[in-house]
């Protein structure tokens, strides 16, 4: 191969390498899939049903960030028990459920992975993202005192704490 194609091909390859290396943009991510324009039943349906949600606190994951948010449970099922699953039981894929927002763009609903949702609303993220924060806050803080409670109890020292208080105090 002369010189200047060998440097030519070189270039392209290069420019592919960098390209596929780039990370992509959440608007470059979100053009290639199959969303449908706002509308405003669905986006108030979708908003009611994630604020439902949100007021259960087992076997439900909350997961936030600056430009997406993500609720999901391996079992709908299971989501107003008050007790998770056994380890040795397996979940039925048919039961997932995740639904999440994209800041400026939208949310989408996948159940059971095979079923799918896709919906622009631009603003919705903004509106429900203090809502959740305060969500998973409320949530965090139950589960912590009811773990301090258990392990101050089952450990025995919360008995030991009580005394140091009588006698300190």
């Amino acid at each position: 191969m002369k010189s200047k194609k060998m440097k030519k091909l070189a270039k392209l390859i290069h420019e592919e390498v960098r390209n596929y290396d780039r990370p992509m943009k959440m608007s470059e991510e979100i053009s290639g899939g199959d969303w449908s324009e706002y509308d405003p039943e669905v986006s108030e349906k979708f908003k009611k049903m994630v604020l439902n949600l949100a007021n259960y606190k087992n076997n439900i994951n909350i997961n936030i960030n600056t430009d997406r948010i993500s609720i999901s449970t391996n079992d709908i099922t299971l989501v107003k028990v008050s007790t998770k699953k056994s380890q040795n039981t397996l979940y039925n894929e048919e039961d997932f459920v995740e639904m999440s927002l994209t800041k400026n763009i939208g949310f989408s609903v996948n159940y059971g992975y095979r079923l799918r949702s896709n919906y622009k609303d631009e603003k919705l993220f903004d509106e429900l993202q203090p809502i959740l924060v305060q969500k998973l806050k409320e949530i965090n803080a139950d589960n912590f005192n009811e773990v301090w409670t258990k392990l101050m109890k089952e450990s025995g020292i919360l008995r030991d704490s009580n005394l140091d208080d009588i006698f300190n105090g």
